[in-house]
């Protein structure tokens, strides 16, 4: 269901919604050994969108499948082929250096660059009010969900998946393109998720940056 930040995940820091990076150093690491760096790193490029959440490396592309923050401004993403990425926020507009795990014995040191959503003060008020609605779920097989968007600012949202059923209430907000849903507390059993992001798409509500589920707006 989407990619969801880990119980407990609040970043202290705005976070970036779109990486650009170089890899500038290749190192190979060995078991119980330090890491020695290699001589014949190419200046390769990698992007994340952490809106549509997928990554564009140089020979492949795919789905970031998970994505964590902490309090001290890192990242952890966890690609579809199983590789791992970690990075350290900073202000927009500065370069950072970043690490991506290819395999155990694989790191490459990125320098990266970040892209910032606006502010969600500098949205207009009518932007927020032209999303409010009842959502159905569509294109996820054996899948129900439904999504509440209030001119409030609150939000319900239940999903239904075989004899399992979720149901999280919270707060919504305009997070550059896409819709940002943060649960609220809960008096009973662990929320579905802490945050879940929503690309807008004309209207619609991309799940997992995926055209096969979206949340289509009702009358």
């Amino acid at each position: 269901m989407g990619l969801l930040v880990t119980p407990g995940a609040h970043a202290a820091t705005r976070s970036p919604i779109d990486l650009q990076c170089t890899a500038v150093k290749t190192w190979a690491c060995a078991e119980a050994k330090a890491c020695e760096r290699r001589g014949d790193e190419a200046k390769e490029s990698y992007s994340f969108d952490l809106v549509a959440m997928t990554y564009q490396a140089p020979h492949d592309r795919g789905a970031i499948t998970e994505f964590a923050t902490d309090d001290g401004g890192f990242m952890t993403f966890v690609f579809s082929g199983g590789r791992r990425y970690v990075h350290k926020n900073a202000d927009a507009g500065d370069p950072m250096t970043s690490f991506l795990y290819m395999s155990s014995h694989d790191m490459r040191e990125l320098l990266c660059n970040a892209r910032y959503a606006q502010d969600a003060s500098a949205v207009e008020p009518g932007t927020s009010r032209g999303l409010t609605g009842h959502y159905y779920l569509t294109g996820v097989m054996e899948t129900g969900s439904e999504l509440v968007l209030r001119p409030d600012g609150s939000f319900a949202w239940f999903m239904s998946y075989g004899a399992a059923d979720q149901a999280t209430e919270g707060k919504w907000r305009i997070d550059g393109e896409a819709v940002l849903l943060e649960a609220g507390p809960s008096a009973g059993a662990e929320p579905a998720f802490r945050q879940l992001r929503l690309r807008i798409d004309h209207g619609a509500l991309l799940l997992n940056g995926a055209g096969k589920g979206r949340y289509e707006r009702h009358p």
